[in-house]
């Protein structure tokens, strides 16, 4: 049971920047096809099936502490990176950048729960949350009245790829 709960805990984690992500394009109130939502929501869980097996034949080579520190710096330069450059958000193609950015850190986390030796059920369950946090980012996203958020919202995502990052590396 404890074992359960714990996946649940990091599959709730990996899927933060989903919640964002949708948080972003509910409140541009972009349409996102579904079928485009579970696209995503499948890559995303291949992704940490797939870095799971390479967790697992990793084994001891390498030190969980250096994948997440290099997972880390790969967001906080994404993070950087959205800051700068403004996102295409009503391009086609920009949904597979979302599915790649969004598994940045999922890559690492699948790496780390294969590293520790986690079930394999990690990989659906984390498809499934991420799904739903991104049905609940539009939801909550198009129903936002605050001109704040709606002025800043772009920002949202960055930050919160630098604060992953930035506990990566320091915790």
């Amino acid at each position: 049971m404890l074992a359960f709960v714990l996946l649940l805990l990091l599959s709730m984690l990996v899927s933060i920047d989903a919640f964002a992500i949708g948080f972003l394009f509910g409140v541009k109130r972009i349409r996102i096809p579904l079928i485009i939502i579970v696209l995503i929501a499948m890559f995303s869980s291949f992704v940490i099936f797939f870095s799971m097996g390479i967790g697992r034949l990793l084994g001891e080579l390498i030190p969980s502490s250096i994948i997440q520190t290099v997972a880390g710096f790969l967001l906080i330069g994404l993070g950087i990176y959205n800051l700068i450059y403004e996102m295409p958000l009503y391009r086609r193609s920009y949904f597979i950048m979302v599915a790649l950015l969004m598994n940045v850190d999922s890559l690492g986390y699948g790496i780390q729960a294969g590293l520790a030796e986690r079930s394999f059920w990690f990989a659906p369950l984390a498809g499934i949350i991420i799904f739903s946090a991104f049905i609940l980012g539009i939801i909550y996203g198009h129903e936002t009245k605050n001109q704040f958020v709606i002025r800043y919202v772009s920002l949202i995502p960055s930050f919160i790829f630098l604060l992953l990052g930035f506990s990566k590396v320091l915790f």
